[in-house]
């Protein structure tokens, strides 16, 4: 029995309602779909021009240190250790630090020997010590044969290859904070920011902000920077028992910067005997930490950089950029 016109009319207008209706939703997915993509594309845009930005700031930074003309003397009221901050267009925010090395002790300074007095052990276990572990023999011990060259020890490669899982020590300068996770009896908890609450707490260092990583190949210890080192790095280098010297020592780099070690020792010749060999009043190694930030993204770069003591030039020795 053929169908009635009636009957033909309302399926077709049943497939057009369904055609009208898949072509909307069509259209919505691909209006979503562009969407999305424009987004994205904005998002990975404001990323690159972040990096690019976070990047400006800190040679901006590393300008400034370039600039600085007297090489014999680093200290914290110079140009290039002052923060930068500023805003951009559209809001975009840079920030930027420069840091000499000498204000911290160089955890690689273990790989290699010294002349002084006092070795980058001793220090290290004052250090350590100041700064609230009160048993790092262990710790110091693990490190130094982690990284010396010879195979004497007892936490040399044997030591390791037992280990679950096994490992191999390098025997060589560290390049990246994450190694030193490696050692034995190392962990994050070591590292982590420790303020200090009582300024006269003889154990309330901060070992987080008192050590670095300097990736650099060393014939000597990289010294300490007496006119940038903090309290906690300076009782390391001095020893626990010249709290009264590290004060001196403070106060009077506050009225006025050292300009050679002789006249540092002249002030304080009871810890010039420990202090020779280990400390300096310039730096050769820096850090330079820059962020760029809007919109809650944030770019970062972190670099060490290298100054000839006699030319000034500037060179890189490591640059890492990232999130945050």
């Amino acid at each position: 029995m053929p169908r009635r016109p009636a009957a033909r009319s309302g399926m077709a207008l049943i497939l057009v309602l369904a055609a009208i209706v898949l072509a909307g939703g069509l259209a919505l997915y691909l209006q979503a779909r562009a969407a999305r993509l424009a987004r994205t594309e904005r998002s990975e845009l404001l990323r690159e021009r972040l990096r690019v930005a976070a990047a400006e700031a800190a040679r901006e930074a590393l300008w400034v240190l370039a600039a600085d003309e007297n090489l014999q003397v680093d200290h914290l009221g110079e140009d290039w250790a002052q923060p930068r901050e500023s805003v951009r267009a559209g809001g975009l925010s840079t920030w930027a630090v420069v840091e000499d090395a000498g204000r911290f002790f160089n955890w690689n300074n273990l790989s290699v020997s010294n002349r002084s007095s006092r070795s980058s052990r001793d220090i290290l276990l004052d250090l350590m010590t100041f700064c609230g572990d009160l048993s790092p023999v262990v710790r110091v011990e693990a490190l130094a044969d982690y990284v010396d060259v010879d195979g004497e020890g007892a936490y040399e490669a044997d030591f390791y290859r037992k280990a679950d899982p096994p490992s191999a020590p390098p025997n060589r300068e560290l390049w990246a904070p994450a190694e030193l996770l490696r050692v034995h009896e190392f962990s994050e908890d070591l590292f982590r920011s420790r303020p200090r609450v009582d300024p006269d707490d003889l154990f309330g260092g901060d070992l987080a902000a008192s050590t670095a990583l300097v990736p650099r190949p060393l014939e000597a210890p990289l010294p300490v920077n007496v006119n940038t080192a903090s309290r906690d790095v300076l009782m390391g280098v001095v020893g626990l028992e010249q709290e009264a010297a590290v004060r001196a020592i403070l106060s009077l780099r506050q009225v006025q910067p050292f300009e050679s070690l002789a006249l540092m020792f002249m002030a304080n010749p009871e810890v010039a005997a420990a202090l020779e060999g280990s400390v300096s009043t310039a730096s050769t190694c820096f850090r330079v930490r820059a962020r760029a930030a809007q919109d809650g993204q944030h770019r970062s770069v972190l670099a060490w950089v290298e100054r000839d003591p006699k030319t000034g030039d500037v060179r890189i020795l490591q640059w890492v950029e990232g999130e945050g």
